[in-house]
C-alpha cells in the first residue's frame, strides 16, 4: 500500500513538474510587441487547457490543442507602455515592464553582428546608450538543420553593459527612430558573420532554385556525425601540409622560435596584421611568427609568471627564451593565458615569441591592448605597442576542407535556428547587411536576395512588411585603372533588388576602409537606413535617398546621364568629378572626364573614346575616387548602363 500511495504521489509531482503554462523565450518580461497591428502570442500547457491572455485593459482567452501548443491574437493597440501581460491557465505567468511600440529584425553577416564595442568613439557610445524605451534582444547562434519554434535569447533594457555586445547598425537604426518617432522600438538581432545568403533562406523559399532547390529539401536528413568525422579528418591533414610549408618550421622544429629576431619588420599589435597597412600582410593567409623582447628585474622572478596574449586567429605555438610555453589548435574567440616557469625566465631580455596559424579571413592578435600582458611576481606589464614579424608562410591558393559542418555548410541552416523562431511575432519590417560571403556570385545574387525577401515576408504573414539593406562597403585597394569587379556586381545586384515593392537600399560606397572588411563607421550606416525608414515606411518629410542613375543618351563624344533623388542638386565633396569609365564598342574601359551641367545632370567623355557606348560609376571593389553626392551629401549609388556579362556570370 505505502508503494502504491509513493507512486501516485510521484505521479502527482511529475504532473505537477511538467504543468501548464510556459511561454517561448521571445516572449518575456521587457519586450516590445508591435503597435497598430493585432498582437500574437502563443506558448505551451496541457492538452486542452484553456488559457486567459490580458493586456492593457484587453482580454482573450484561448485552449491549449492536442500537442499542447496554444495560439491567439490581441487586439491591436497604440504604442504606450509599459504594461504587465498575464497569462492565466492552471497556473499564472506574469510578464513586467512591458511596451507596445515597432519591432524591427535586424540580420545578415558579421557588418550587422559588428557589436557597439568595436565603433568609432565606442566608450563614449556606450556610455551614452542608456534608454529605457529601446528594448534588445539577440537571438542565440545555433546550428540546426530543421526549422526550430524557440531561440536561446531574453529581452533586455538598452543600457550601456547590454548596448555594448548589441549589433551597432541596429543599435544606431533604432536609436535614431526612437529619438525621431518617440515610441518605443524592440531591436532583434539575428546575425552570424560570414554567413551566405542561401542559408538564410527556408527549404520552402528555396524549393524551385535550380542550385540550392533539391539540397534544401534535403537539409533535415543530413547525416551530420558521419560529415563532421569525415571533414576532421581531412582538415587535420590539410594542416599538416599547411604546416609544412612554413620555413621557420622544419622537421617538427619550431626553429624561428629560437632565433635572433634583428631582422624582423616592425609592427603595431594586437590588431588583426590585414589592419596594420603593412604591404606584405595586406589579405595575407599563412603563417607570420610575432616577437617582443622585454626586460625583467629579479623581483619579477619570484614565481611563474602568466603571458595572456588574447584571441588569436587561429592557431599558435608561444615561445619564451626559445622554450615552448604553450599552443592552442584553432579555436575561435579563445583567450591565450599560458603559464611561464620561472626557471624559463632570467633577468635583463627575454623574448617573446608567437607563431600564428591563419588559414583565412582576419589573422592575428585580436584582443584589446589591456587583455595582452605579462603577469609576474612584481605586478602585470603591458605588451601591446611595437613588435617584430616575418612571415614563414603565405597561401596562394585557399583549398581548406571544411572542418565540420558550419553555417555555409547547406542551405536553410541560418533561417532554420535565427529566422524561424521569430516568426509568430508581428513586427513592423527588417534591416538586412550582407553579401560579403557571396562576392563571387553577383549574378546568382541577383536571383537570391529578392527571394529571401519574399521569403520572410510569406512566413511572418505580410507581404507587406519592409526590407531595407545595406549596399556594400568598399573595400580592397582601389584599382589604377579601370577593371571588372566583383564587389560591383554584388553592389548591382543589390541595386536591382530595389524593384521588389516595400524595398529600400542605402550605400556604403564611401563609409568602408581597405584594408578591412569591418568599418567602424557604423553611426552612419544606422543613421542612413533610419532615415530611409523615416521617409518610405513612415512617410515622413525626410531627404534621405542617396542620388541613383535613372536614364542617358549619347550625344556626339559625350554621354549625358540623368539623376533622381538630387533634391537642391548634385555636386562633388570635393574637386572634380571622378569616378567615371567609358567604353566604346570594343568594350574597352578607360577612366573618363565628367562635369556637372545642371541640377541632376552630368556629361562623362574620354579623348580615348571618341563613339562611347556605355558608361559606370564607382565600378570597382573600392570605388574611392568616387566622389558626386546629392545636396544632402548622400553618394550617388554606383550603376552602369551597359548589360556586358560580368566576371561573375554563371558562377554559382
Amino acid at each position: 500500500m505505502n508503494k502504491i500511495k509513493l507512486l501516485a504521489f510521484l505521479l502527482l509531482l511529475g504532473g505537477a513538474a511538467r504543468a501548464s503554462i510556459s511561454l517561448p523565450s521571445l516572449l518575456s518580461s521587457n519586450m516590445v510587441l508591435q503597435r497598430e497591428k493585432p498582437i500574437k502570442v502563443w506558448g505551451y500547457g496541457h492538452p486542452g487547457e484553456g488559457v486567459t491572455i490580458e493586456l492593457n485593459g484587453k482580454k482573450v482567452r484561448t485552449t491549449a490543442g492536442t500537442d499542447g501548443k496554444w495560439y491567439t491574437t490581441l487586439p491591436k493597440m497604440s504604442a504606450g507602455g509599459p504594461f504587465e501581460m498575464v497569462f492565466t491557465g492552471e497556473n499564472k505567468v506574469i510578464l513586467s515592464n512591458i511596451l507596445v511600440g515597432d519591432v524591427w529584425v535586424c540580420s545578415g553577416q558579421s557588418n550587422m553582428e559588428f557589436n557597439l564595442q568595436d565603433v568609432n568613439k565606442a566608450d563614449l557610445e556606450i556610455k551614452n546608450a542608456d534608454y529605457s524605451q529601446i528594448r534588445l534582444y539577440s537571438v542565440g547562434k545555433e546550428i540546426s538543420l530543421k526549422e526550430k519554434a524557440e531561440s536561446r535569447g531574453s529581452w533586455t533594457n538598452c543600457t550601456p553593459e547590454q548596448a555594448r555586445y548589441f549589433s551597432a547598425v541596429g543599435y544606431f537604426f533604432g536609436r535614431r527612430l526612437h529619438q525621431d518617432l518617440k515610441v518605443p522600438i524592440g531591436l532583434i538581432n539575428a546575425s552570424w558573420g560570414g554567413t551566405v545568403i542561401e542559408s538564410w533562406i527556408s527549404s520552402e523559399g528555396l524549393i524551385n532554385e535550380e542550385t540550392f532547390g533539391l539540397k534544401a529539401q534535403q537539409v533535415a536528413r543530413f547525416d551530420s556525425t558521419s560529415y563532421n568525422r569525415k571533414q576532421r579528418k581531412l582538415n587535420s591533414e590539410w594542416i599538416t601540409t599547411f604546416n609544412s610549408r612554413d620555413s621557420g618550421y622544419k622537421n617538427q622544429d619550431y626553429l624561428w622560435g629560437k632565433v635572433s629576431t634583428a631582422d624582423w619588420k616592425n609592427i603595431q599589435l594586437p590588431s588583426a596584421w590585414e589592419f596594420t597597412e603593412k604591404p606584405d600582410l595586406l589579405e595575407l593567409d599563412g603563417v607570420v611568427w610575432l616577437s617582443r623582447k622585454i626586460s625583467l628585474k629579479e623581483n619579477d622572478l619570484m614565481s611563474d609568471a602568466t603571458l595572456s596574449l588574447g584571441v588569436i586567429l587561429n592557431a599558435d605555438q608561444t615561445f619564451v627564451n626559445g622554450i615552448l610555453v604553450g599552443s592552442t589548435a584553432d579555436s575561435w574567440g579563445k583567450l591565450r593565458n599560458y603559464t611561464v616557469p620561472r626557471s624559463v625566465l632570467k633577468t635583463g631580455t627575454n623574448t617573446i615569441t608567437v607563431r600564428v596559424e591563419n588559414y583565412g579571413g582576419d589573422g592575428g592578435m585580436m584582443s584589446k591592448p589591456e587583455l595582452v600582458k605579462l603577469k609576474t611576481s612584481a605586478g602585470p606589464m603591458a605588451l601591446a605597442g611595437l613588435w617584430q614579424y616575418r612571415i614563414g608562410y603565405k597561401m596562394t591558393t585557399y583549398d581548406r576542407p571544411e572542418k565540420e559542418l558550419s553555417p555555409n555548410t547547406l542551405p536553410t541552416l541560418m533561417y532554420n535556428n535565427m529566422i524561424s523562431p521569430l516568426t509568430g511575432l508581428s513586427i513592423k519590417g527588417f534591416i538586412w547587411y550582407q553579401g560579403e560571403s557571396n562576392w563571387d556570385r553577383g549574378y546568382q545574387y541577383r536571383n537570391l536576395l529578392p527571394m529571401l525577401i519574399a521569403d520572410w515576408r510569406k512566413k511572418f504573414g505580410d507581404a507587406h512588411l519592409p526590407f531595407l539593406y545595406v549596399q556594400l562597403a568598399n573595400f580592397h585597394k582601389a584599382p589604377a585603372n579601370p577593371e571588372d569587379s566583383y564587389w560591383a556586381e554584388v553592389r548591382e545586384a543589390q541595386d536591382l533588388a530595389q524593384k521588389t515593392p516595400y524595398t529600400g537600399m542605402i550605400t556604403a560606397i564611401d563609409l568602408g576602409d581597405p584594408s578591412n572588411i569591418h568599418p567602424k563607421n557604423k553611426q552612419e550606416v544606422g543613421r542612413r537606413l533610419a532615415m530611409l525608414a523615416e521617409q518610405s515606411v513612415y512617410r515622413l518629410p525626410v531627404d534621405s535617398v542617396s542620388a541613383q542613375f535613372r536614364s542617358f543618351k549619347i550625344s556626339g563624344t559625350e554621354i549625358i546621364l540623368t539623376a533622381s533623388e538630387t533634391y537642391k542638386g548634385l555636386k562633388t565633396k570635393s574637386g572634380e568629378v571622378k569616378g567615371f569609365q567609358i567604353a566604346g564598342k570594343d568594350r574597352k574601359w578607360y577612366w573618363a572626364q565628367a562635369k556637372i551641367i545642371g541640377k541632376s545632370t552630368i556629361s562623362v567623355s574620354s579623348k580615348e573614346v571618341k563613339d562611347p557606348v556605355a558608361i559606370r560609376y564607382a565600378w570597382a571593389d573600392n570605388p574611392e575616387s568616387a566622389n558626386v553626392v546629392n545636396s544632402e551629401n548622400l553618394p550617388l549609388m554606383p550603376f552602369r548602363t551597359d548589360d556586358w556579362p560580368g566576371i561573375t556570370y554563371g558562377k554559382k
